[in-house]
């Protein structure tokens, strides 16, 4: 063994372990588990399985026939999983219905039958046997990886109508990238059907990479403190945002420099803190800087408006609800990247730009 294949063998090792360290977090030392934990810790422990197979045959091209089947098995079982995953972030309470387990009858039939297939047998039989069992396989995982993508396409396009949270859109995107990563592998590993021009060992590389990636982008996305309740059909904060939205936006609530959490409090019923947590779960803003937009907006209009240039920038920004003009100064820049000024200079050139050209038009 050279210094290389030393080397292939601590890399994919370590995604290895990496992997069934994951698989026990979700499966035993999580609190709060939920189904979507105990799917994950399943297909997390098989993959590992099915990748710690890969690595030894890659070493030890003796391996048993039996041991090289089991891993085949594993990828029957690991496409349902990974479709009863999907179904359990996206839809609340979900519990695994008795006629899914009907799924699992391929996986128990090649596994079954594992000890009772040999090399010799398929010399008797022919060998095609083994690569039409074999294709048939990694096309069932493909449909279940491809099916797995269009219910999370379905779903997501299914929302677009709607606001959604964060934790829902952090779901959607950590699920769309879990297929990703499953079909790289899935790709990596049809390839090594080819192992003379791609090598055996692609595939373990290919599952340690994404197994790392994943991990950071779980850890970034904060995985592990979301789950299938972000979609409930009754969710009291989506109620609570369209409440206050509509009562400031109607109202023009916006306009009074005063106007606080407490205010709004007052007036819808609901606490200071839920109001709050509502605005930013579906603004993807605090509460200070959607009242802010709503005033830039108000000053846009103002300064659009002819009329406007005989107002003072400081005029029109406490028309718009602003205490001062330096806060109004601050937060148009920031919600613009140009100063009030430069926006009405913009303007007026605009306006001259047009003027002219309907002059010589008319000409």
């Amino acid at each position: 063994m050279n210094t290389i294949d030393i080397l292939l063998i601590i890399i994919c090792g370590a995604g290895l372990i990496h992997g069934l360290t994951l698989s026990v977090y979700f499966g035993f030392i999580k609190t709060k588990r939920t189904n979507s934990d105990i799917f994950l810790a399943i297909l997390l422990f098989l993959m590992a399985f099915r990748v710690g197979k890969s690595i030894i045959f890659q070493f030890n091209a003796n391996l048993e026939l039996l041991f090289i089947f089991l891993g085949l098995s594993a990828l029957l079982i690991i496409g349902p999983l990974l479709n009863w995953y999907t179904k359990s972030l996206l839809s609340p309470n979900f519990n695994l219905p008795k006629h899914y387990y009907l799924q699992s009858i391929p996986f128990l039939f090649v596994f079954c039958t594992s000890p009772f297939l040999s090399e010799q047998w398929f010399i008797d039989n022919g060998t095609y046997w083994f690569y039409i069992l074999l294709i048939s396989i990694y096309v069932h995982l493909a449909l279940y990886i491809y099916a797995s993508f269009r219910l999370i396409y379905h779903f997501n396009n299914s929302l677009f109508d709607k606001q959604k949270t964060k934790s829902q859109e952090r779901i959607i995107k950590w699920l769309q990238l879990v297929m990703i990563g499953f079909a790289l592998i899935w790709v990596s590993y049809v390839l090594n059907i080819f192992e003379k021009q791609v090598p055996y060992i692609t595939g373990p590389i290919i599952y340690t990479l994404c197994i790392y990636s994943l991990t950071y982008i779980a850890y970034r996305l904060k995985i592990n403190e979301i789950n299938s309740k972000s979609f409930e059909l009754l969710n009291d904060s989506s109620h609570i945002y369209s409440q206050v939205a509509d009562l400031i936006k109607n109202n023009e609530l916006y306009l009074s420099s005063d106007l606080s959490l407490n205010k709004l409090s007052e007036l819808t019923g609901f606490s200071s803190h839920k109001i709050s947590s509502s605005i930013n779960e579906y603004s993807k803003m605090n509460f200070n800087n959607l009242i802010n937009q709503y005033r830039i907006q108000n000053a846009k209009n103002i300064l659009q408006n002819e009329a406007s240039s005989k107002y003072t920038i400081a005029s029109i920004a406490y028309d718009s609800g602003f205490s001062s003009l330096s806060s109004f100064n601050t937060s148009f820049k920031k919600f613009e990247k140009i100063t009030p000024s430069t926006y009405r200079n913009l303007i007026k050139t605009s306006e001259v730009i047009i003027s002219s050209d309907q002059s010589i038009i008319s000409t």
